[in-house]
């Protein structure tokens, strides 16, 4: 069962007898780039909604050279303020083999439905909010490092989704994670016509309004911690929300790399 068919199933309880009520509240990021100063000021929203979602780029910032440390205190954070999945994004991928000592540490689980290989990822899960179960997908897609992660394979999407949703468990809604560019995404929601919400990352698009695609709405909202989108599903459709903050100044990592790559090459040689 999905969106479509709860509404349809209300619209029977209300014409015939009375509607069981439901509503679910999802609140999203994408892109937070290891924004730690700035999360803080999401907590009011997130602590309101039913799910937590992040749709990738949450621990690494190449352009402030954020590395290991920074990682794990933006996923021990991430866990305190109540988020619930997320999927990886290419910037995740830029840390190396110490991504997956930050996939352990996560107090949530990452996802990625198209990935295979040795990195410790879920394929699917299921979380239980308002009465309902909803499967969470994930999807990352092409612009990764390559070179760094010759044991990991990504799937083509829809194929990946369409091979999911036949093998995973019984569920009423389902929300797809993707981290790729959106034209990728309308290609992936045109061939899953199932998905009852998108929630996109990587372009870092503040979208106002869900973009439609065969009936999937994609949602996308910002970047390093500006802001977040917030989702109400009901009987009644789908209700959107992008919420934007003034963003404090994000400090940067440039002058210790730059002293520490200066300490090596001038160092005393054996």
């Amino acid at each position: 069962m999905n969106l479509r068919a709860l509404i349809a199933a209300g619209l029977v309880c209300l014409a015939f007898g009375p509607a069981q009520a439901w509503e679910l509240v999802i609140a999203f990021t994408s892109d937070l780039h290891a924004s730690l100063p700035r999360l803080s000021a999401l907590e009011p929203w997130l602590a309101d909604a039913d799910l937590v979602l992040d749709a990738g780029d949450a621990w690494e910032d190449l352009w402030r050279l954020t590395g290991l440390p920074q990682a794990l205190a933006t996923a021990r954070r991430m866990g305190e303020l109540g988020y619930q999945a997320m999927v990886l994004g290419n910037h995740e991928m830029y840390l190396g083999p110490a991504l997956r000592e930050v996939i352990l540490a996560a107090p949530f689980p990452v996802v990625v439905t198209n990935l295979s290989g040795d990195l410790p990822v879920e394929q699917w899960t299921v979380l239980e909010a308002g009465g309902l179960r909803v499967l969470i997908l994930g999807l990352l897609w092409e612009e990764y490092p390559w070179s760094l992660w010759p044991g990991v394979r990504l799937e083509e999407p829809v194929g990946a989704v369409r091979e999911a949703l036949a093998h995973a468990p019984a569920h009423d809604l389902v929300i797809l994670l993707g981290h790729m560019e959106l034209g990728e995404a309308r290609r992936v929601a045109q061939g899953v016509p199932e998905c009852d919400l998108f929630v996109l990352g990587h372009d870092h698009l503040w979208l106002e309004a869900p973009l439609w695609v065969e009936g999937v709405p994609i949602v996308q909202a910002g970047h390093r911690a500006g802001g977040l989108g917030l989702v109400r599903l009901s009987p009644q459709g789908l209700e959107y929300q992008l919420v934007r903050l003034e963003r404090k100044p994000l400090p940067g990592f440039w002058l210790p790399a730059l002293a520490a790559l200066l300490g090596l090459l001038l160092a005393p040689g054996p």
